[in-house]
């Protein structure tokens, strides 16, 4: 079942829902600020409690707004499945940053 295709600006966002038991998002495509408010609200959709999982490997592309956003949904258990070295680096980046940011509030 397809739940979502997002066309921005010659770029899409393609989400493909499948659920047997958990809640499994393909997600192909790009990322990005303009479009993770939509991932965001099918997550929200699927309520508490559920084991949801994001299928990565056909996603190409990302901007800086969708690796926080990445970083954040694995932090609540969200499982991200096959994503590129590029963005794995990046979302341990950011991960990086953010216990850095906490550090120096202290």
């Amino acid at each position: 079942m397809r739940s979502e295709m997002t066309p921005m600006r010659n770029q899409m966002l393609r989400i493909t829902r499948k659920a047997n038991g958990e809640v499994f998002f393909k997600v192909s495509g790009q990322l990005n600020a303009e479009n993770v408010a939509e991932m965001e609200a099918l997550i929200a959709a699927e309520g508490k409690g559920r084991r949801i999982v994001l299928e990565c490997t056909d996603l190409r592309s990302v901007d800086a707004d969708a690796v926080k956003s990445l970083e954040r949904w694995e932090a609540n258990r969200i499982k991200l499945k096959n994503c590129g070295l590029y963005i794995r680096e990046w979302i341990r980046r950011q991960r990086l940053e953010k216990k850095s940011d906490k550090g120096s509030q202290t």
